[in-house]
Order: C-alpha cells, then sequence, then structure tokens
C-alpha cells in the first residue's frame, strides 16, 4: 500500500501533519494529490494560514470554511491597502505626550500630565470606543503591557522619597511598583498574590521605564532620564508575576539598555548601547540562582568610527511568543516565532552636536537560529565572546538610513508580524508597506511571469480560484529553509552572493517612488520585491567603521488614497494613524481596520 492508496479522510489528516511547505510540494507528485488538496477545505486553509504567517486558533468556534474565507478576505484587504473601515478617535486631552504604547490591541499615551490614557482599538465598523484613565498617587513611568495569553496589564510606577545618607546628604530614591490588572476588566489579577514592590538602590532623579511579559515572568529595565551627577546605573529586574519572586537582577553603565526583545517565553534579548552588543539573556527556574549574573550569548553589531558615540538602540518585535492558548475570539494569530524585528539605532557625533539615525530588520527566527549557527559562543560560567556581525548579520538582516524607498523616515514606527509601515515627512502621502516574508517576496516574482499584476492570495485576475499549482512549475519553490531564516524566493538567493538584484512590477522602475503607483490606473495595487544581496547600507555620515551589508530581500506596497498622518503604528489587525497639532501633541487616532 502506497500513500495514495490511503482513504481521503485519513490521507488529509497526515498531511495536516507536515509542514506547509511540505504540503504545497506534495501538490505536485500526481494529478490526485493535486485534486485532493485542491479540493480540501483544510488543506487550503493550512497552507494559506503558513503563506500568511499566521497560526489557527483551535478554541475560535467558526467552520474551517469560514476561517478560510476570512483569512483569503484580510490578506486581499492587506495586499490592496484597502480597509474594511476606518474610523476617527478624537484624543479628549491634548497634553504633550511622553511615550505611546501600542500592544494587544491597546493604544495608549502616556501625558506629560503623568496620566496614562488607553483604548481597545476597535475591531469592528459600528462599535464604539472609550478611553480609559489610570491615575496613581505614584508617578506612571511607561505605557502598561498588555497580554492576552494571561489576560494582563501592568503599569510601572514609581514614588520619591528623600532618605539621608550616613554623612547626612539627602538622597532621591524611589519606590517602584509592578501592580498586575485583569486586561478585560480593570480588576487586580487574581493570578497575582501580591503587587510587586522594591526600593531602587541608587538616587534617581526621574526615573523611566521598559517592562515586557516573558512567559510567566516580568522583565523591567530601569534608568535615569535625567543624567545626573552621579549618573545611576541601569537596572534590570526580572520577576515572576503571580508570585512576586525576583528571579534576576543585574545593572550596566547608564544609557546601556532602553528596550526589552522578547526571543522565546524564557529568553530576551537585551540591546546595549555601550558596548554595541545585542545580550542574550535566560530567565533562571529558580529565583537568584547565582549572584553572578551575565548573558550566555552576544551578537555584535557593526563598529563604529573614533569619532561616533552609540547613544541608544530601541527595539520592537511584534507579537510576542507566548507560552500558552490565547482566547476564542479570533479565528487565527500572527505567528510569533517568525515575526519581524525592529531595530533603531542612534548614533551622535563625538561633539553630541549631529545625530544620525539607523534601522535594521531580522526575524525572530533568525536570531534563536544564531545560536544553532554559533554554539561555540554560547557560555554558562565566563562572559561570552560576541559574534562579528559580519559572521551573523549580512545574511539575515537589511539596513536602512534616515529613508526608505525614497521616502524620509522621521521617527520610530513599529513593525507587526512580517509588516512594517514607516511614518513618513510628506504632508499627505500614501502608506508604506514593507512586507518582510520570502514566500510574498517569491509570490511577487512568480506574479510578474504570469500577470502584469501582482495577483492577491488565493485569487487569479479572472476572480476564480487560482489554481496554486500550476505556478509551480515556474513560481516559487516553498521549500524549508534549514538555516532558520524563513523561506526564500525560489530557493534562490539563499547562499549570499556580491551580485545585487532588484525587480519591479510593471509600472515601477526601480528608482521611482512607490507612491506614483496611483498614477497607475490599473484596479490594484502593484507591489515590487527588492532582491539585493549584500547591499552596502548609505553611510553618508561616515558613522561606520567598515561598509555595514544586508541582504534579507522584502516587498514594497503603497495605498492609492493619501493621508495626513504625523505617525503611523501597525498593528495585528489594522494601521493607526496619529495626527498631531502644532504643539506635538495627539489630537486624533485614525484606525485603518483590515482585519
Amino acid at each position: 500500500m502506497t500513500l495514495v492508496d490511503l482513504p481521503p479522510e485519513i490521507l488529509i489528516h497526515t498531511l495536516l501533519r507536515l509542514p506547509f511547505t511540505s504540503v504545497v510540494i506534495c501538490r505536485g507528485v500526481n494529478r490526485y494529490l493535486q485534486a485532493l488538496i485542491s479540493g480540501s477545505t483544510e488543506l487550503q486553509y493550512y497552507v494559506h494560514l503558513g503563506i500568511s504567517g499566521l497560526v489557527d486558533n483551535p478554541r475560535c468556534n467558526l467552520s474551517v470554511s469560514e476561517r478560510h474565507s476570512r483569512l483569503l478576505a484580510r490578506e486581499l484587504r492587506w495586499e490592496e491597502l484597502k480597509p474594511d473601515f476606518d474610523k476617527i478617535i478624537d484624543v479628549p486631552v491634548t497634553s504633550q505626550w511622553k511615550r505611546t504604547g501600542w500592544s494587544g490591541g491597546i493604544f495608549s499615551i502616556l501625558n506629560g500630565d503623568g496620566v496614562l490614557r488607553e483604548i481597545h482599538i476597535p475591531r469592528e465598523a459600528g462599535r464604539g470606543v472609550k478611553w480609559k484613565e489610570a491615575r496613581s498617587e505614584q508617578v506612571l513611568i511607561g505605557p502598561g503591557v498588555h497580554t492576552h495569553e494571561h489576560d494582563l496589564h501592568v503599569l510601572a510606577t514609581a514614588q520619591p522619597r528623600i532618605v539621608y545618607t550616613s554623612t547626612g546628604r539627602p538622597q532621591s530614591i524611589h519606590e517602584i511598583r509592578l501592580q498586575s490588572s485583569r486586561l478585560s476588566t480593570g480588576e487586580p489579577h487574581p493570578a497575582a498574590r501580591r503587587v510587586i514592590s522594591f526600593e531602587t538602590h541608587e538616587e534617581l532623579f526621574q526615573p523611566s521605564a521598559a517592562v515586557q511579559c516573558v512567559g510567566e515572568c516580568l522583565v523591567l529595565v530601569l534608568w535615569d532620564l535625567l543624567e545626573g551627577p552621579f549618573k545611576p546605573d541601569d537596572q534590570v529586574y526580572v520577576y515572576a508575576w503571580k508570585t512576586g519572586e525576583l528571579k534576576m537582577r543585574f545593572s550596566a553603565p547608564l544609557g546601556s539598555y532602553r528596550r526589552i526583545l522578547v526571543l522565546t517565553t524564557d529568553i530576551f534579548v537585551l540591546p546595549n548601547a555601550t558596548t554595541g552588543e545585542l545580550e542574550y539573556w535566560k530567565i533562571p527556574q529558580r529565583p537568584l540562582e547565582s549572584t553572578f549574573t551575565l548573558p550566555f550569548f552576544i551578537l555584535s553589531l557593526p563598529r563604529l568610527r573614533p569619532d561616533k558615540i552609540l547613544h541608544s538602540i530601541y527595539c520592537s518585535g511584534e507579537p510576542n511568543p507566548t507560552s500558552g492558548v490565547r482566547g476564542a475570539s479570533k479565528p487565527f494569530y500572527t505567528d510569533p516565532h517568525h515575526a519581524l524585528v525592529t531595530f533603531y539605532v542612534i548614533i551622535q557625533s563625538a561633539d553630541l552636536v549631529q545625530e544620525i539615525d539607523f534601522m535594521f530588520f531580522v526575524h525572530r527566527n533568525s536570531l534563536l537560529g544564531c545560536l544553532d549557527k554559533f554554539p561555540t559562543f554560547i557560555s554558562s560560567d565566563e562572559w561570552p565572546e560576541s559574534v562579528p556581525y559580519d559572521d551573523w548579520g549580512p545574511s539575515i538582516c537589511r539596513w536602512f538610513s534616515d529613508s526608505i524607498d525614497g521616502h524620509q523616515i522621521v521617527c520610530l514606527a513599529t513593525a507587526f508580524g512580517w509588516r512594517f509601515a514607516p511614518s513618513t515627512t510628506s504632508i499627505a502621502a500614501p502608506i508604506i508597506l514593507l512586507n518582510f516574508s520570502q514566500i510574498d517576496v517569491a509570490r511577487v516574482l512568480a506574479a510578474e511571469k504570469h500577470s502584469p499584476k501582482v495577483a492577491p492570495l488565493g485569487v487569479d485576475d479572472r476572480g476564480g480560484d487560482r489554481n496554486e499549482a500550476d505556478e509551480d512549475a515556474e513560481g516559487p519553490d516553498l521549500s524549508e529553509d534549514k538555516g532558520g531564516q524563513g523561506l526564500g524566493p525560489a530557493g534562490k538567493d539563499k547562499e549570499v552572493s556580491s551580485q545585487s538584484h532588484e525587480t519591479s512590477a510593471p509600472g515601477i522602475s526601480s528608482d521611482q517612488p512607490v507612491e506614483k503607483t496611483k498614477e497607475d490606473d490599473s484596479p490594484r495595487v502593484q507591489a515590487k520585491a527588492v532582491i539585493r544581496a549584500l547591499d552596502p547600507l548609505d553611510d553618508s555620515e561616515k558613522c561606520f567603521e567598515n561598509t555595514v551589508y544586508s541582504s534579507l530581500p522584502y516587498t514594497v506596497r503603497s495605498s492609492r488614497d493619501r493621508y495626513g498622518f504625523d505617525r503611523l503604528f501597525l498593528g495585528e489587525e489594522c494601521i493607526l494613524g496619529l495626527r498631531l497639532d502644532d504643539e506635538d501633541r495627539v489630537k486624533q487616532v485614525h484606525v485603518l481596520h483590515y482585519g
């Protein structure tokens, strides 16, 4: 008996246990498998989940057919950048914002008045929105962290106190509190046994914090915004949020840490601006296993010239890995394992007069794959030797200066999943969407061979279902990439070469701004794929000691509509556009919902 001799229902069940890329390959084995796979809603849904970088939610009550329909409609809206609804939300109090947060479907503004204002972004056109205010007798020192996995909302606050040293000198310390509540109700979280509270050991004038939920723990980075004469160290605390146990604590020179990247449910990465490195830290299983705390793996960033200073490094990588099943409201979720990670590198001249910004992108699974690629650099008992950037970075990263695809970038922006939407300087500009899915790159390249326009997922130009098996002969080979870098276009460009290649969809030249697609009367948004191996970074300000190369391919799309947004935030289901007043205060939040 061969595989195809099995009853269809057993064969379908067997295929569902394979990687989705293997299912695509099986489609080309013979006509029977092609018909079986093309005719099975379960297999089509499974394949399209993989192509879209999504994972199924087994707790959702919708049928497989309904989930598949919603998936195809959602991906079509994202490809066309046509929202199913938009909504303008006024900000009730226009005080100058200090920091903004965007996670778990909640947008927050920490204003200069010390009040944190939050809204749940609506998922339906007719649903109303209401701003919630978080006030505290203590000082809010950062936007809250939200996670649907635990129905958890955490606020970090600080209460200043004056104490006197043995010499009688007054010293300003703070009591730091991490307060856990239920995301759905705002009530104290029943799983949190106590409020996490501790006093700072060093004098802080204006504390600020970043918080992330890593599995069952909270990681807190604490620093002083006002660099006073005593220059207190940056502090890192790791607590079990349910029990309040301190798992780990360590420090670094002022200015080292500003953000936390969750790599897995027990590994996090701290970009260190003092050393110019990405430090991998592992959460200990037992509290304070050792007083000697150190990272177990380090990646170096490109080295700077002597007349330049690395001021700070920020990072984001939504969604974060989770250790459990989410709620039942959504049929599918973005796969955090393959999500894009964004790093913002801010460099200053030695005289502190000039500031130069760079950003680079890499997939989370590629950063995790470095552990397998460089096992000899892993150390548990001494400070590890760092892996040089030229060894780990060029093949899996994509660097940009302060412009992307001809558009000037004005601020830090957010990525979600595989997508990134930069904020531009244009007064009325289209939304520029970069997609770092290597499957999307392959699809754009394949579509250029078959059609003058890029066909959306699962739909051909005639409006019917596209026979993807027909594309396999000339289209992308969706075979697994064992190097941990995701799927490559047609299996090519896996090995970094010195050649540079960029291809554009018809109507967009490689040196032409994508916004000019609006002048085309094509019914669909066109896309271009950018594949430049060992692409040198534009370093006109001569910041780096050596040429910085990167190769990660991506696609570019732009919306037909133009918007007057001052800032953009990208989420799982929508794009948020902020409008600011003349005093740089947030006055409106514009929701573009794609599903």
